[in-house]
């Protein structure tokens, strides 16, 4: 244990997290952990906001669960919030691998309609990517007497399209949340992943706090440890520390809760994929609820000694250093790509969005009525070039012409010349295919 320990201290990792994590920690994380890591996403979650603004809208240590990464959040929240037969609602298009896991958990999967294009203020088409249509989904729930358990989303910069949900629509979401009594489910992987002028809307979580607050129903924990540090608050206000000990879940305990957002989250898009480090930020009778699960209780913590490299990396400063280093990248990559995309647009046929990316990984592209997208992509492959066909994004067995004709192209993994030059060859790919 020495020798690791001091191996540990060789490689970066220092501190308590040197031994700590080397044990058994408790079934949420350490407290080390949580409290750097809430540090971490108020800064970052804050963007230019004042030191005052930033420390209202900060995020909670003893609202966070370690994780194994957003899949893994998923399935917990799956597993513990909803039971088989349950609905849940996703947008369409949606993130492709998302409905494997809730079908995993015996969910019956219901698309509804994503915008076609971005809406302003005022009401009218803004030239961004589209979003998940909350109005939609309104109509389903009053009219058609849609039921779901869960509704999942990907809210900012979402996977695949792009479009950001703005915050009106996240408070319309909470409040028919909390109306019909369902669970949002925001995958906020690409949140961080932001470089617009403007800052992006709030987190859900944090929209969800005002809107329960504004309501009257603010037990989002009613700010119990707040400033307390080292998260000692979490342990005052859980029962135990000791991974081994049952918790009663919110149902048995005889308590209600107003809360219905569980935001999933992780490193693996702004540090490393490898490290499987993520995160669930939600009320603290919610995060009580998911990591009741049998064999978090058993274990503990899922990822202790990964999630102390993580907090090396937070408290020397080179997370955030990378975090804004991909922040530029992104922004020039995904500009060139954009601009590449719309210079075939005459040639090919295709609708590309008017305005960039301002964050997230991907630009979508429509094809043509008359192109066919199976034919698009074999000739695709067969000039070396890779994209997502836009019907991996409908789950079977729904069906959405419109998305099989599109493409999903990824602007974070290339340098700027590959790109141009794959953006030439997808534009001849698709001439090929339409015959011109």
């Amino acid at each position: 244990m020495v020798d690791a320990a001091e191996r540990l201290r060789d490689t970066g990792v220092v501190g308590e997290s040197a031994t700590q994590e080397l044990n058994y920690v408790a079934r949420w994380g350490s407290p080390e952990t949580l409290d750097a890591i809430a540090r971490f996403l108020t800064d970052q979650y804050a963007f230019a906001s004042e030191p005052k603004e930033k420390e209202a809208r900060g995020v909670r240590p003893e609202s966070l669960m370690i994780t194994n990464g957003v899949s893994h959040g998923i399935d917990l929240a799956c597993a513990q919030l909803t039971k088989p037969g349950d609905i849940v609602v996703v947008e369409l298009p949606t993130y492709f691998l998302a409905a494997d896991v809730f079908r995993d958990n015996g969910l019956d999967v219901v698309g509804v309609d994503g915008l076609e294009e971005g809406i302003g203020p005022d009401g009218l088409p803004d030239g961004t990517p589209g979003y998940f249509d909350v109005g939609a989904l309104e109509r389903r729930l009053r009219v058609d007497g849609l039921r779901p358990r869960l509704v999942y989303l990907v809210p900012t910069h979402s996977n695949p399209r792009g479009g950001t949900l703005p915050e009106r629509d996240r408070k319309r979401l909470v409040k028919l949340a909390v109306e019909f009594n369902f669970y949002v489910l925001a995958d906020e992987v690409y949140h961080l992943l932001h470089w617009g002028e403007e800052p992006p809307p709030p987190r859900m979580c944090e929209v969800e706090q005002n809107v329960l607050k504004v309501a009257g129903l603010s037990d989002w924990d009613d700010d119990a440890g707040k400033g307390k540090g080292k998260a000692a608050a979490a342990w005052e206000v859980r029962r135990s520390d000791d991974v081994y000990e049952a918790s009663a879940t919110l149902e048995s305990s005889g308590r209600s809760s107003a809360a219905r957002v569980v935001s999933v989250s992780s490193f693996t898009k702004i540090l490393a994929p490898g490290l499987r480090v993520g995160w669930i930020e939600a009320a603290r009778s919610i995060v009580d609820m998911i990591s009741d699960r049998g064999y978090v209780n058993s274990g503990g913590c899922v990822a202790p000694f990964a999630a102390s490299i993580v907090v090396s990396a937070i408290e020397n400063g080179s997370q955030a250093r990378w975090l804004r280093e991909l922040r530029e990248r992104y922004r020039g990559t995904s500009r060139v790509l954009h601009d590449a995309a719309s210079r075939e647009e005459a040639s090919t046929g295709w609708k590309v969005a008017s305005c960039p990316p301002s964050g997230g990984y991907f630009l979508w592209i429509e094809l043509p009525a008359d192109c066919d997208e199976r034919a698009v992509t074999r000739a695709a492959e067969d000039a070396g070039v890779a994209f997502l066909p836009g019907s991996r994004c409908v789950p079977r067995p729904l069906e959405r012409p419109r998305e099989e004709r599109s493409c999903r192209l990824c602007f974070a993994y290339l340098d700027e010349e590959k790109i141009v030059e794959g953006v030439k060859r997808l534009a001849e790919s698709v001439r090929n295919a339409r015959g011109k």
